[in-house]
């Protein structure tokens, strides 16, 4: 069960190997050679919840500690690890770390720490107990095969309009307007109920025989290519993947090798062009100045008429360099672990201190109501402070959030904790359940609304935003099922 996702990532590194060896050669220059045998453990610790589940017969690519495993810290840190050892990536903000030899490997020691504490928090007995009480507790809503196509299509077509009106105000996409409105928080959370119909119409078309699942299959592709293409970013293309992926697995139960094997090309395939697209596009348009929507759109066109153009090596170099750079995570979280001591004091002055605490009793006030409500920590104050660039988005990790606000104690304690949630979740939703629409769908937002990138603080405000705009936008459906139901018993008498 695992030689799907281990052939995903051999094919990847594959690629990724054959267009930096092509654009770099065999280089020794800026080798950390040292760091190898720490990135082997990494991947071990990384693994080995996954083995424990394998042998119990729980494995499956969607379960919480394999999704958060094999989706994020295994490339982030191992196989990123592994191309910052072997000098593939450089990126400036190393000259920040000081004494590498020691805190690179500490780095990946608090990676392990991390991981290895949000395993053994999952399988704590606590949690599964607190989660089959919710989950009998939560109400039954039977949706049959077909009374799930209108509703979901409502849905998704509401979600479509919120990403127009999205767009258009600067939004959506690689764009940020100079002053985000109060709704803006609002706005984005009901285009969600676009990647929630998508999944209910995926579920279905899994589920069902016959002519409806193509048609309705080639327009969700057909849509999802040109969401994606207008989002400007490198992960599109991997969540849609990641989306069918779900609705398969979850929509026909315990799957085969070879569906694996299937499942790790798309993967791979999604990965690469998505990293080529989204680099691409970013060149073009040039920073996420705001645009109008027609030159916005002719920046999408461009695009794509100078990869159809450009030379197959450029395009595989350019985006292989892109791919090392995006992949290592070890790099940015050193940063924190050699500085948070040192610029601890200068945090209140840039306004991040304590954000862990600033996002915990200010989350379920929505901006709109408190228009001057704090923002725990914004990302271009934390890359001025840590990076001195303010420019972009550094990753921070849920680890590196910990550390920053309460020290090397505050990560096992904090990885326990969030372990625990997702066992709740878990087991609240899915485990153990048989097939049900609405628990899968909102276990797949929950799911992949935990950012491993993000801070610590930010992850039940946002679990709790999500899961708010899911419910809402899956109460639609019951209603329109409810009604349609009614409808359909009312004609046949």
């Amino acid at each position: 069960m695992l030689y799907g996702i281990l052939f995903l990532w051999g094919v990847t590194i594959t690629v990724l190997l054959v267009a930096l060896l092509g654009t770099y050669g065999f280089n020794t220059r800026g080798t950390r050679y040292y760091l190898l045998p720490w990135c082997v453990a990494t991947g071990v610790v990384v693994a080995a919840p996954s083995l424990w589940l394998a042998y119990r017969r729980e494995f499956h690519p969607f379960h919480p500690l394999v999704f958060a495993g094999w989706s994020y810290f295994f490339p982030a840190f191992v196989i990123g690890g592994i191309l910052l050892a072997c000098g593939f990536n450089e990126p400036y903000f190393l000259a920040f770390v000081q004494d590498e030899r020691y805190n690179l490997p500490l780095t990946l020691v608090y990676v392990m720490i991390g991981y290895g504490c949000l395993s053994i928090g999952f399988f704590l007995p606590w949690a599964p107990h607190v989660g089959r009480w919710l989950g009998s507790k939560l109400p039954t809503w039977h949706l049959s095969n077909h009374e799930v196509p209108i509703p979901a299509t409502l849905l998704l077509m509401v979600g479509l309009a919120t990403l127009i009106v999205s767009f258009i105000q600067g939004l959506f996409g690689y764009q940020r307007p100079e002053e985000t409105p109060t709704y803006a928080g609002l706005l984005f959370l009901t285009t969600l109920f676009w990647l929630e119909g998508t999944i209910l119409l995926w579920l279905w078309i899994c589920r069902i025989d016959g002519w409806r699942r193509y048609i309705f299959g080639g327009l969700l592709i057909a849509g999802t290519l040109v969401r994606s293409a207008i989002r400007g970013d490198r992960y599109s293309l991997v969540q849609a993947g990641i989306v069918f992926g779900f609705a398969y697995v979850f929509a026909n139960g315990r799957i085969k090798i070879k569906h694996y094997f299937a499942g790790a090309l798309m993967m791979a395939v999604c990965v690469v062009v998505g990293m080529i697209y989204g680099t691409s596009f970013r060149d073009i348009k040039g920073s996420e100045q705001t645009a109008d929507p027609g030159e916005y759109l002719a920046s999408v066109g461009t695009t794509l008429s100078t990869l159809s153009r450009q030379d197959l090596s450029t395009t595989f170099s350019v985006g292989g360099g892109a791919l090392a750079g995006r992949l290592d995570a070890v790099s940015s979280l050193a940063v924190v672990v050699a500085n948070y001591e040192a610029l601890a004091p200068y945090e209140q002055s840039w306004g991040i201190s304590n954000n862990i605490y600033v996002d915990s009793v200010t989350f379920f006030i929505p901006r709109i109501l408190w228009p001057d409500k704090p923002i725990a920590i914004e990302a271009s104050r934390y890359g001025d402070l840590y990076f001195n660039y303010d420019e972009n988005a550094f990753l921070i990790t849920p680890m590196g959030d910990l550390l920053r606000n309460f020290g090397p104690v505050g990560v096992p304690i904090g990885m326990l904790i969030l372990g625990m949630l997702i066992r709740l979740l878990y087991t609240t939703l899915v485990e153990g359940k048989a097939f049900s629409f609405w628990r899968a769908t909102i276990y797949f937002m929950l799911l992949t609304a935990i950012s491993y990138e993000s801070t610590f603080g930010y992850i039940v405000p946002y679990l709790f935003k999500i899961g708010a705009a899911c419910i809402s936008g899956m109460v639609m459906v019951v209603l329109v099922a409810l009604v349609l139901r009614r409808f359909l018993q009312a004609a046949r008498r």
